[in-house]
């Protein structure tokens, strides 16, 4: 078997540059004396131009310890303690961060063997169902879009926080342009913004939690009600609902960590990097936001009538409340800062989404495939044009009254899409640990190869708690808190799940896939193996003591 592995990754390395990521782009593979093995998909498309593997250590990194970091822990925080109070906040938060662990370490045995830019996507298409992997890609597309505009809406929000003299429509134009603006430029300018704001949301996010810690400790005297959830209000005000309702803010927070998927697609060296950017996944959800949610629940009431009024959310925002009661007036301008920081990179990082994605389909032939074409310097610019059309129309939809309103339908999606995401990615890991045992592949057994702990427990896990979640999101969608129930309001929520289902239903009976037989599933295809020189760094990386390995998490 290990010779025939070794004929197999020479004829794919024929096919494939060192720039690549990792995708071979030829409809078929010629493995022996004329023999062919076809791409996964429905359809074939022809050859084009590689994407660039422009992202380095530092760069994964960064995105592992700052992507996401914004509007969604520093004002939809204080949404979920109003409704969810302290216990709620708490066991809500919690088993979101748990559960994105274990997606994360899922997703990374299966990208690490086939790190292409489709990554879930491309999997659930070569192990499942075409149906699937265009249904989910479908989804998390469009929901990424809506991602680019949602943080455009917020935008003049923190702005108005210095000024409302200026238009809406101004803070979107600015927006757009740093967003829209740096993907029109080679691949490594993301590369470095990615980087550079995200160290300065991670610097800013420690410094502002350090404060919050001290006045924990005592700073600010009796101006803060310290632990007053704890010791002088109801637990669960709302009951069970309060608790269901954290779970959707809570995955809009902390959701969006499927980019590290899909930006290994274009990493130099996606063994290396993959496995320690969800190490580096781990210290953001236990420093940033667990620590976070034990700062705001200790520190602000869920009752406090701040954060029950009306008027710019930015004020609702429990880092304010607090920054505001014990008299510190720089730091809510810090905070403000750190938001139009974070609101232009997560912008950016799901534009790169959006367009990786888009690109992916196009070359399985799921989307037109002049989306699949990437020009001589990387960039997918068929895909770059068509999201960022898409973003600027979104964004602009919000100056007008109606259109505001459809854009709020509009941004439900990219929430409940983590959950579809979520649901997806345990089963292409079930599958393929299928296809590997159905065709004898030892890909898993081969030295340093990436294996996933606790398997087929911790996909299981993944599973069963994603439907637990997203049931509790249906429930608290049809039965919202302090209003009566209407399909409105549901939809307004759930509308991803007529939208999955329908693309799901729709391919698979236009084009009559069918769910792949694990003996003849795609194991070629995009597959990368390690070099010796890879081996080499792995070995040495291993021979290390404990505590030299942790200090390597030290150098960008």
């Amino acid at each position: 078997m290990m010779g025939d592995i070794e004929k197999v990754s020479a004829v794919v390395s024929r096919h494939t540059s060192d720039e690549a990521n990792g995708e071979v782009l030829k409809t078929t593979i010629p493995i022996e004396q004329g023999e062919e093995y076809a791409v996964a998909g429905a359809r074939q498309v022809a050859p084009c131009g590689q994407l660039r593997r422009t992202f380095g250590t530092r760069h994964m990194q960064m995105i592992a310890l700052g992507a996401n970091i914004g509007s969604g822990i520093y004002i939809s925080s204080g949404k979920a303690l109003r409704y969810g109070s302290a216990s709620g906040m708490l066991i809500g938060y919690g088993l979101i961060c748990i559960m994105a662990l274990f997606m994360m370490n899922i997703l990374a045995e299966a990208q690490c063997l086939f790190p292409t830019s489709g990554s879930f996507i491309d999997h659930a298409t070569r192990f499942v169902d075409p149906a699937l992997g265009f249904a989910i890609g479908f989804c998390e597309w469009f929901g990424a879009l809506t991602v680019v505009a949602a943080e455009g809406a917020v935008f003049p929000v923190v702005a108005s926080y210095w000024t409302s003299e200026v238009p809406d429509a101004a803070w979107y134009t600015i927006y757009l342009v740093v967003v829209l603006g740096q993907h029109a430029l080679p691949n490594w300018v993301f590369a470095e913004f990615e980087f550079f704001t995200g160290a300065m949301k991670v610097t800013i996010t420690f410094v502002v939690l350090f404060v919050m810690l001290i006045i924990c400790c005592g700073f600010g005297g009796d101006a803060v009600d310290r632990g007053y959830n704890y010791d002088s209000l109801v637990a669960f005000p709302n009951g069970f609902k309060g608790v269901a309702i954290v779970f959707i803010l809570a995955a809009w927070a902390t959701g969006g960590q499927e980019i590290i998927g899909i930006s290994s697609g274009e990493s130099a060296f996606p063994r290396w990097e993959l496995p320690r950017a969800c190490r580096n996944l781990f210290i953001r959800i236990i420093t940033i936001y667990i620590s976070a949610c034990v700062y705001i629940t200790v520190l602000v009431p869920h009752m406090d009538p701040a954060l029950l009024a009306d008027g710019n959310q930015l004020v609702r925002s429990p880092f304010i409340i607090a920054f505001n009661r014990v008299g510190i007036s720089v730091l809510p301008d810090i905070v403000n800062v750190l938001l139009l920081v974070g609101l232009t990179g997560i912008g950016s990082e799901s534009m790169f989404t959006a367009s990786r994605i888009q690109t992916a389909m196009g070359r399985m032939g799921m989307f037109p495939a002049i989306f699949g074409k990437v020009d001589r310097l990387g960039r997918p610019v068929y895909s770059n044009i068509c999201c960022a059309v898409v973003s600027i129309i979104m964004t602009y939809i919000n100056t007008s009254t109606g259109g505001a309103t459809a854009f709020t339908w509009f941004s439900s999606v990219s929430a409940t899409t983590t959950f579809f995401a979520w649901l997806t990615i345990p089963i292409t890991n079930w599958c393929m640990h299928r296809a590997l045992e159905a065709q004898n592949d030892p890909a898993l057994q081969l030295p340093h190869a990436f294996r996933l702990r606790w398997f087929p427990l911790a996909p299981a896990f993944l599973f069963l708690a994603t439907l637990f979640t997203f049931a509790c999101t249906i429930y608290t969608s049809a039965s919202p808190i302090g209003s009566p129930p209407s399909a409105e309001a549901f939809f307004e929520t759930m509308l991803c799940m007529p939208l999955f289902f329908t693309a799901f239903i729709g391919y698979k009976f236009y084009f009559r896939t069918r769910f792949q037989n694990p003996k003849m599933a795609d194991l070629l295809s995009g597959r990368r193996y390690l070099t010796e020189e890879e081996l080499s760094a792995l070995d040495d990386y291993h021979s290390k003591p404990l505590w030299r390995r942790i200090l390597t998490y030290l150098t960008l």
